[in-house]
């Protein structure tokens, strides 16, 4: 078993106002002294009627003039109310197109956020007992066991997560999640083996389209835009958006549902393996489903809880030598000697069996302490185990190895190792043992 190393629119719409201005005119008439003549009555009145035709004239002409003004100007002032009505109806159109620039924009950026935020925890995840709710029918129970042992959805069974986003990829698509394989040129089949640094295909490969991981993804949990690198166990080939991988063997669980709640649209089921254990330290797991009301695909996952506690023997928290540090373990007696699990967010993130070749651990169910410290110097962290069976005291050392990047597993211990312990160590405790090793190592990694 393997544990993972865990526009904003800115300004405003500005219309353009034109004023324009006007120069009054103004006639001056001059006049001229009067002369005196004797025939003054006719002189008067040829004079009185130029003086009346030259007086309509100048008033015509500046009636005339005025009334050109009034017409230029209201001309210019049309001209500047259609200039400005220009100007405004671009401003608006430019205004309106920013706007539905930010109005996609923001929609990206609350699908963004969407797609980022953290799911809200309506399980109560870390509770051990169902949720309040009406209780599912024997019929209905049926269709969700079905719906739950198809290949498709087989792998979100198998794996512990409190909200969706958080499953463990590389157990939900092993054997490909019943996703057909893609059709691939031989151009990335030859990169992915080059990747791999292998000459041809050893097993049945597995082939996946990263649009129908994607696709995959967002139907069974509703989270979008998929992060592919989160498939840590398979090959990416970037440049044809392939996932390549191959395997031998499957991890399908036919499992039972025993019994289920509905609360509004969340669904509670209780299940356990029918031929095989769902979890190494007990049967029973407690998985959380969304209705979708969609008769294809009925249900989206949101979590899945080992229910650890109800089969440990003891939890202890595990020291991490020279720290203040814990780490949560379960331990569980077998006939074979006691199982380990490494509890991380009430998820069993590691199961660790100490089994000695020459030294028979069926009776060294009581464990005594647990410790963790990078032993041999490789820069991954070890396990060191106090087991007794009541009389006798031994001391396992279960080395890490990196499995692939970023996961280890570890071994079931060495005989030599802790026959070694027990001959050289007066008294068996972690912190006793890890100095001694500490103080030994090239001893100690000869063995």
């Amino acid at each position: 078993m393997k544990k993972k190393i865990i526009k904003t629119i800115s300004g405003a719409m500005a219309a353009a106002i034109i004023l324009s201005g006007c120069n009054s005119a103004q006639l001056k008439i001059d006049s001229e002294d009067e002369e005196a003549v004797e025939d003054s009555g006719e002189a008067d009145s040829e004079n009185e009627s130029d003086e009346e035709s030259t007086n309509e004239s100048e008033e015509a002409s500046t009636k005339e003039t005025e009334d050109e003004e009034t017409e230029a100007k209201e001309t210019e002032a049309k001209e500047s109310d259609a200039d400005s009505s220009a100007d405004a109806s671009d401003a608006a159109s430019d205004a309106d197109e920013e706007s539905d620039s930010a109005k996609k924009d923001n929609d990206n950026d609350s699908k963004k956020k969407t797609d980022e935020s953290e799911f809200e925890d309506i399980t109560d995840y870390d509770s051990t007992v169902m949720l309040d709710g009406e209780e599912l029918t024997e019929d209905e129970l049926s269709d969700i066991q079905d719906f739950l042992n198809q290949h498709e959805n087989n792998g979100f069974v198998a794996t512990s997560y409190r909200t969706p986003d958080k499953a463990n990829w590389n157990e939900v698509f092993y054997g490909g999640a019943g996703i057909e394989n893609c059709d691939f040129p031989d151009e990335a089949l030859d990169a992915y083996l080059d990747a791999i640094g292998e000459d041809f295909v050893e097993y049945d490969l597995i082939a996946l389209s990263g649009d129908d991981v994607r696709s995959y993804v967002e139907s069974k949990t509703g989270i979008t835009d998929f992060d592919i690198s989160l498939l840590g166990g398979f090959t990416y080939i970037e440049e044809y958006d392939i996932l390549f991988d191959q395997v031998s063997d499957t991890n399908h669980v036919n499992i039972v549902c025993e019994e289920g709640i509905r609360r509004d649209d969340l669904i509670q089921v209780l299940v356990y393996g029918e031929m095989q254990m769902v979890g190494e330290l007990g049967a029973y797991r407690r998985i959380s489903l969304i209705e979708t009301g969609d008769s294809d695909n009925p249900y989206m996952f949101y979590s899945n809880r080992e229910l650890w506690e109800d089969y440990a023997d003891s939890v202890i928290e595990a020291s991490v030598y020279g720290t203040d540090e814990t780490i949560t373990c379960a331990t569980s007696g077998t006939a074979y000697g006691p199982d380990i699990a490494i509890i991380e967010d009430n998820a069993v993130e590691d199961i660790i069996y100490p089994r000695l070749g020459d030294i028979d651990l069926s009776d060294f169910n009581d464990v005594k302490e647990i410790a963790f410290c990078d032993v041999n110097g490789d820069d991954l962290t070890d396990m060191v185990l106090i087991l007794s069976d009541g009389d006798d005291t031994v001391a396992v050392v279960c080395d890490a190895h990196e499995y692939y990047e970023g996961y280890i597993e570890y071994s079931q211990g060495s005989s030599a190792v802790t026959i070694w312990l027990s001959d050289n160590v007066k008294k068996l405790t972690a912190d006793n043992v890890i100095e001694y090793i500490l103080n030994h190592q090239d001893e100690y990694n000869e063995l």
